[in-house]
């Protein structure tokens, strides 16, 4: 087979396509919520489906620019004659790491195995519970629309393109059922455990390994995660195996590893779209690399050559998957993440206690705060341990997170504690290795067999915490993450005929999802209500009748109206408040 033809060719078709592309396609590509007909607009000039402004450019010409960059990347390909030759010892990075001696053989395979199965079972028990304000708005928006609308439009920050397409998928099998639509979140979470596991390998030992994944596999947030119709537990998988498969390839040079490399980062900003700061994170590791290659009197340009490679076909493939997205994106992170009922500041006290609540959540608040000094401390001891270990390794984990919060700060854009997930494996490896450092510094001052001693002083507290995380899931499987059916249920068993509901606020879409469950129908039964002027109407109209209002995620109906909150706190009496692991709602008359 002659490549240099095909790529000539191909090279050819791109540019011609680039240049010809038809855009009017473009213009019926939904690009906000007033653009979905299916979704009821609300007309009120609070309402937040009013259109966004224009982006600075249109999605189309970056899709054209796109296909004319990769149409120019195979004519160069097919008129260059060049073979891989796989880089010189002198010319890697050569990052060295210490050899683990213990080696558990094939028990470590079926070790790993049950973790792995452990871990499906926690993300598979209670896949049906009622969905949340994120999940239906997914539904919502995502089902009825066509792939072509999925891949070109960017609605809101709902669409995590892969979880998008393969709940898309899900429906279309099982049907709109709640565990049908988290299936494929759960599948990727539990498959991120042997992921995980073989990173770690890369640093720690088959213990500290298999310890580390278990930590992962009963671990209460991440289990939240994959049994939520987002795309946050596809991040996680493919930013920890492209995060092994970025080092691996540093190390090896290996064409195979740099494919699954660009395969498994094209997927991971399919997941998000803000894995944008992994992917630069390993750009600035690389040029650290390089730096390190100059330092030690060799030539850097070979792995340079191989990085701008790598680097370029990554950037060309995410470029021509969210071309048509990235203007909108820009424009919707601009004017809603930076309104303060989206998320918190960075540098915010009320950020704080947001995570500390959230971080609670698995351990118990009074558990947090009296061991955060312990934990704080043995997590720096294994940052730093690791980092001298293996420094790439480490820094393609850590750099994400200090690159999103920096971005975050600098453009004055709140942030949302789910941004910050992508933390997990990281925090993980550092408190395992922490306490195995913790644990082998005090069996050294009493032990004659210290390694012994250490690995079971360690490896009993990982297990503690197991526990204490597994203790906290009773709570979570008990409770629902918002209680839309639950609430409507209570209401459904008192209402008497006449009487109407008023679900305000973000209780409106979670209403008409399970609405259809008790017969409701909208506007007749019940009514969404998203200012003063709209909850006077209704009252004004049903003058006499008896009606349950509504409400949950206190903060966000705060911040973004206030004086409904005021006139709601002034007039009703809070009867009933359902628990939930989200945002509980409070039944009013």
């Amino acid at each position: 087979m002659n490549w240099r033809k095909i790529f000539l060719i191909l090279g050819i078709i791109f540019i011609l396509t680039g240049l010809f592309l038809p855009r009017d396609w473009y213009d019926a590509v939904p690009k906000s919520e007033a653009d979905l007909t299916w979704i009821r607009q609300l007309h009120d000039s609070t309402s937040s489906t009013q259109k966004p402004p224009p982006p600075p450019i249109k999605g189309v010409t970056l899709l054209q620019i796109s296909f004319v960059i990769e149409g120019l990347a195979f004519l160069w390909f097919g008129l260059k004659r060049r073979t891989y030759t796989r880089l010189s010892a002198d010319q890697q990075a050569l990052i060295k790491i210490e050899e683990n001696k213990i080696d558990f053989g094939l028990a470590s395979f079926w070790l790993i195995t049950a973790v792995t199965v452990l871990a499906f079972v926690l993300r598979l028990f209670r896949l049906d519970s009622e969905l949340w304000l994120d999940e239906i708005t997914t539904i919502f928006f995502y089902s009825p629309m066509s792939t072509l609308h999925v891949l070109t439009g960017f609605v809101s920050a709902n669409n995590h393109l892969l979880n998008t397409l393969l709940m898309k998928l899900a429906i279309a099998f099982f049907g709109e059922q709640e565990w049908a639509v988290r299936l494929p979140a759960a599948i990727f979470g539990a498959a991120t455990i042997p992921i995980f596991y073989w990173v770690s390998r890369l640093m720690l030992s088959q213990r500290s390994s298999l310890c580390a994944a278990l930590l992962l596999a009963v671990s209460y947030h991440h289990i939240f995660f994959s049994q939520n119709v987002r795309g946050y537990s596809m991040q996680l998988f493919f930013t920890t195996l492209a995060c092994g498969l970025f080092v691996k390839g540093l190390q090896e040079d290996r064409p195979r590893i740099w494919i699954l490399y660009v395969a498994a980062m094209f997927f991971n900003m399919a997941s998000l779209l803000n894995s944008s700061f992994v992917f630069a994170a390993h750009i600035l590791i690389g040029a650290a690399a390089l730096v390190k290659i100059k330092r030690r009197g060799d030539s850097p340009f070979p792995l340079l050559y191989r990085l701008i490679a790598v680097v370029g076909v990554t950037a060309i493939l995410v470029l021509q998957l969210y071309a048509t997205l990235i203007p909108q994106a820009y424009v919707y992170a601009q004017t809603t993440w930076s309104d303060p009922a989206s998320g918190y500041s960075p540098l915010s006290m009320e950020f704080v206690a947001e995570m500390i609540r959230g971080i609670s959540a698995g351990f118990g608040t009074s558990l947090i705060l009296l061991a955060f000094p312990f934990a704080a401390t043995v997590a720096a001891v294994g940052f730093v341990v690791l980092f001298k270990r293996h420094w790439t390794l480490t820094a393609s984990l850590v750099l994400p997170i200090i690159l999103t919060v920096a971005y975050l700060i600098l453009n004055r854009l709140n942030v949302a504690p789910r941004f910050l997930l992508i933390a997990s494996p990281i925090a993980i490896l550092v408190i395992i290795q922490g306490i195995d450092s913790v644990a082998q510094f005090f069996a050294n001052k009493v032990s004659r067999t210290p390694n012994a001693l250490s690995a079971t002083l360690a490896t009993a507290v990982v297990l503690l915490g197991c526990v204490v995380s597994l203790a906290s899931l009773r709570r979570y499987y008990s409770v629902p993450k918002q209680p839309y059916r639950t609430s409507l249920a209570f209401i459904e068993a008192q209402r008497k005929p006449g009487e109407i509901i008023l679900a305000v606020h973000h209780m409106e879409n979670g209403y008409r999802f399970y609405a259809k469950e008790f017969n409701l129908k909208e506007d007749e039964d019940f009514f969404a209500v998203r200012s003063v002027k709209m909850l006077d109407s209704i009252l004004s109209a049903h003058d006499g009748r008896g009606a349950y209002l509504v409400t949950t995620l206190p903060r966000g109906l705060r911040l973004s109206h206030p004086d409904l909150g005021a006139r709601i706190a002034q007039d009703w009496e809070v009867v009933r408040t359902f628990p939930a692991t989200v945002a509980t709602s409070k039944r009013f008359v």
